[in-house]
């Protein structure tokens, strides 16, 4: 577990134009993209102004808000911004460029839009944070129903990947509607790139130490262990797994480190696949049948009961029932079925369509 990689420390006399050049380093880099995608000069600026301004408000409203009680803003510093880098947000954040990166390529390669494919994931982003926040607190509401205000301390946790699934299938759907795209093309472009970015993510879960797995044997070679200071640990006092004082969690599934190496093998069968499909959908619709058992099956192993299980409001004598799915397990069950849902569908249509060229 390494929560924090290292700090990088801004000191008042020189900080806000670090920043100012960091902001326009993001904004050159977005001007840089249009241009390679073939956009015009007008639609490069207006890229590099909208994406140096945001950055610059982000970074002002983080100061204010998250910074030293002693920093009003960045105009006005009096000590040093301390900027801790998590290794869980580097991770997330490389997971995020690198399936947009290999996403615009493919789409590239297949002739779809490439810039289109970089704007919409942007707003897949957006969407993602949203659907994972919400499906967290829709499952721990307890947690959050006398303390509302806590449902926007984002910072501090509370993600479930399958809302963000769903919140970016949804944004997904009314993009590609409103620019008038054809979805599954395009899914098919997203699919690997999801399988490898989820494989980044659950390695920053790891170091974070969240959606831990339960206990395994002591002898067992993969056994993960978690410090005081980690979820878990905090997990296994409150639930009397161990003693406050204990020196680690007890011996538990690496969870995080099965799930990911799953995603990466998903990520390379998409990507060998992708020059023998036979018909627009066929990626996505592999992507929903291996991820979903891929999650059902590593979900068994989790210790984590705060992600909620779907029976729970039966009562106490439901809750650790075998019976008695979780959230994640059930949303699987429908995320399969959608799957084989897409690819019977779309290989009969495709089955059709060529059945008169042949004739």
């Amino acid at each position: 577990m390494l929560p924090v990689l290292f700090n990088i420390v801004l000191q008042p006399s020189w900080a806000i134009y670090a920043l100012a050049v960091l902001a326009l380093a993001i904004g050159a880099w977005q001007w840089r993209g249009v241009r390679q995608a073939g956009g015009t000069s007008k639609k490069a600026l207006e890229a590099f102004a909208t994406w140096t301004a945001g950055a610059g408000v982000v970074f002002f409203l983080a100061v204010r808000t998250l910074g030293d009680p002693g920093n009003q803003d960045l105009f006005h510093l009096t000590r040093p911004i301390v900027v801790p880098l998590h290794t869980y947000g580097l991770l997330v954040a490389s997971a995020f460029l690198v399936a947009m990166h290999l996403a615009a390529r493919a789409a590239e390669r297949s002739g779809l839009d490439r810039e289109r494919v970089m704007d919409l994931s942007f707003w897949i982003l957006l969407a993602a944070m949203i659907g994972s926040r919400v499906l967290f607190i829709v499952v721990n509401w307890d947690e959050y129903a006398h303390d509302p205000l806590s449902i926007f301390a984002f910072w501090k946790g509370g993600l479930v990947f399958y809302g963000g699934f769903l919140g970016a299938v949804a944004c997904s759907i009314l993009y590609m509607r409103k620019h008038q795209m054809e979805f599954f093309p395009y899914a098919d472009v997203l699919g690997p790139s999801v399988a490898i970015g989820q494989a980044l993510g659950r390695l920053g879960c790891f170091s974070a130490g969240c959606c831990w797995g339960g206990a395994c044997d002591v002898h067992y070679a993969l056994a993960a262990r978690f410090p005081p200071d980690s979820l878990a640990y905090q997990s296994q006092v409150a639930n009397h797994l161990i003693e406050s004082g204990a020196a680690t969690t007890i011996p538990i599934h690496p969870t995080q480190l099965y799930e990911s190496i799953g995603c990466a093998c998903i990520f390379l069968f998409l990507t060998f696949w992708r020059s023998r499909k036979r018909f627009h959908g066929e990626l996505l619709s592999l992507y929903l049948m291996l991820y979903a058992p891929l999650r059902a099956t590593v979900e068994v192993l989790r210790g984590d009961e705060e992600r909620g299980r779907v029976l729970n409001f039966l009562g106490p004598w439901a809750r650790h029932a075998w019976w008695n799915l979780s959230t994640s397990e059930t949303i699987s069950v429908g995320i399969f079925l959608a799957g084989v849902a897409v690819y019977v569908t779309q290989s009969r249509r495709a089955l059709a369509l060529q059945q008169p060229a042949a004739a």
